[in-house]
């Protein structure tokens, strides 16, 4: 008769991935969206005069973010979310910054696009769509009905 055999919890077991060296918050990558955020929100509050040294400072700041490597997954993902936020709030059609959110999304194994597309011109005709799909099979399965009824009351 075999018995059971219990693992030994004791020892430590191997690894079968590879862990990441660098601690997630320690990933330069989330400094430079940090500054990037702090230099567009001095941007988004600052007056007439000071406008042009802000809008500068931004740039300066999105350039710094577009260079810094990314040294975690956590920080690949972090840093992708961002760009789409300001590729889509601010409408940015830069090419490098398009680049590398398209870059980000290849290296992370995501089928989906930098941007998210718009979805608000075909959500009432997907609508339609689907209550004329949800009428139909229902007609089909009432008619259906009928007609297996009437067949098998004739033999």
């Amino acid at each position: 008769m075999t018995h059971a055999r219990i693992p030994d919890f004791s020892v430590p077991l191997v690894p079968t991935t590879v862990v990441e060296r660098v601690p997630f918050h320690a990933d330069p990558v989330l400094a430079a969206i940090d500054a990037h955020d702090e230099a567009w929100s001095v941007w988004q509050a600052a007056p007439e005069a000071r406008m042009a040294a802000a809008q500068a400072e931004m740039s300066a700041a999105l350039d710094r973010l577009l260079v810094t490597p990314c040294a975690t997954r956590f920080g690949s993902l972090t840093l992708l979310r961002h760009l789409r936020w300001h590729i889509q709030h601010d409408g940015i059609t830069d090419a490098a910054v398009l680049a590398r959110a398209g870059d980000l999304a290849r290296s992370l194994h995501l089928d989906f696009l930098p941007v998210t597309p718009p979805r608000e011109p075909v959500a009432p005709i997907l609508r339609a769509l689907m209550s004329g799909v949800e009428v139909a099979a229902a007609l089909v399965i009432v008619f259906g009905g009928v007609a297996l009824v009437g067949l098998a009351t004739l033999a």
